[in-house]
């Protein structure tokens, strides 16, 4: 079975500190049976929102395979890593390919990647007017009184 596993690290780490978790990281991985198929460092980056304070976080994807039995050893080390901020782990499928950062940078599709994270870092932060939400809803409730109002007019219905 192959499995991808996304690292956000903390940006307060040297770069020695942050090439060691992931060497530690790997190291688990390896430990725990499974091989690793690929990875892809995408350097830091901006959040769509603070974790632990961080505005900024350093990513790094590695593809691996193997056994599903090391899985749950796997997680709980993760938990206990020193200067992991966030992780996801995924199982993807066999033939799964690893796109990377840089060509998706090149080709314009990771602004497209990245718009969902944008629009949730608006309303996180509280950007998002809330007066439009109060006209949506006032519009709805605007459209469904007419409605009702018509069923209840209907001669047709006894």
């Amino acid at each position: 079975m192959k499995y991808e596993l996304m690292l956000i690290l903390s940006p307060k780490q040297t770069d020695k500190d942050i090439e060691k978790n992931l060497e530690e990281i790997k190291g688990l991985l390896t430990e725990n049976g499974f091989d690793l198929v690929d990875e892809d460092i995408w350097g830091m980056r901006d959040l769509a929102y603070k974790i632990h304070g961080n505005g900024k976080g350093y990513y790094a994807v590695l593809n691996f395979s193997g056994e599903t039995a090391g899985l749950p050893e796997v997680q709980k080390d993760l938990r206990l890593q020193a200067g992991l901020l966030r992780s996801m782990l995924t199982k993807v499928p066999d033939d799964y390919v690893l796109l990377r950062y840089e060509t998706l940078a090149t080709t314009g599709k990771a602004s497209k990647i990245s718009s969902p994270a944008e629009e949730l870092s608006k309303k996180v932060r509280g950007q998002q007017t809330r007066g439009a939400a109060k006209t949506t809803t006032q519009e709805n409730t605007e459209k469904l009184d007419e409605t009702l109002k018509a069923i209840i007019e209907d001669k047709d219905i006894i």
